[in-house]
């Protein structure tokens, strides 16, 4: 593939304009199967990543592009994906309305953890940042959900969330109170993460959150707080593993 990004992206650009998002996906094939070896059969997340930042760039002032990208979505796979969620991330900071329509449309699309956390790290934490209480109201929706991949999509939201808004550990830990009996091994490994990237912010808060649930039974809960606990100083980990084990 070409070095240049921009030109990959304004290729793309060119051929959603046209309307024939059929051919956009054969573009995208074309191209990006030159990237690929005998040792690499997959195309590179951060090369999908940095074609889709261009190709928002360009699509930015189109009122188009919604319809479009969501076409390409539901058309394409993993590298179309990609692309789709990280043209979104630029688009999403300026456009709520839009992009969060979108992501409605295309939530129970997730077929995987990668395009699941992807779409957490890229679009959906800018969602929250822009209107905390709406987003994190929808979260709560999704963390009901019978697809997992949908619960754990609200909970990946979490780490990008509290990096960008680091005074809110209360917010993000009474919305992670709910999660907490989650039985779905990949949705309680993203609780944890969550829970270890809060701890960079309030540690104190993250204790004392875990300490109030070692006293549940619940195997998922105890769990949870053995992942979470990761970040905590040896002498809270401590406290906690022992409360835990009486």
């Amino acid at each position: 593939m070409m070095n240049n990004k921009k030109e990959m992206a304004k290729l793309i650009y060119n051929e959603m304009k046209s309307g024939n998002v059929g051919s956009v996906i054969s573009l995208i094939s074309k191209e990006l199967e030159k990237e690929k070896t005998d040792k690499l059969r997959f195309t590179k997340t951060p090369l999908l990543i940095s074609i889709g930042q261009e190709l928002g760039k360009l699509l930015f002032k189109e009122n188009w592009k919604f319809e479009r990208l969501e076409e390409l979505w539901k058309k394409g796979e993993r590298d179309e994906k990609l692309i789709v969620i990280s043209t979104l991330g630029k688009i999403s900071k300026k456009d709520y309305e839009n992009t969060k329509r979108f992501v409605l449309n295309i939530i129970n699309d997730i077929f995987d953890w990668e395009i699941c956390d992807q779409l957490a790290l890229r679009v959906v934490v800018n969602l929250a940042v822009k209107n905390q209480k709406e987003t994190f109201r929808l979260m709560r929706q999704w963390i009901k959900s019978e697809n997992k991949w949908v619960r754990r999509l609200a909970v990946a939201t979490i780490p990008p969330y509290i990096r960008a808004k680091n005074t809110e550990s209360k917010i993000c830990l009474k919305f992670l109170n709910e999660t907490m009996s989650e039985r779905d091994k990949d949705v309680k490994k993203a609780i944890g993460w969550a829970l270890r990237e809060i701890t960079k912010k309030d540690e104190e808060a993250v204790f004392e959150f875990l300490k109030k649930r070692t006293k549940i039974s619940d195997k998922n809960t105890r769990r949870i707080i053995r992942e979470g606990m990761k970040k905590l100083p040896e002498k809270e980990k401590e406290k906690l593993k022992s409360l835990t084990n009486n």
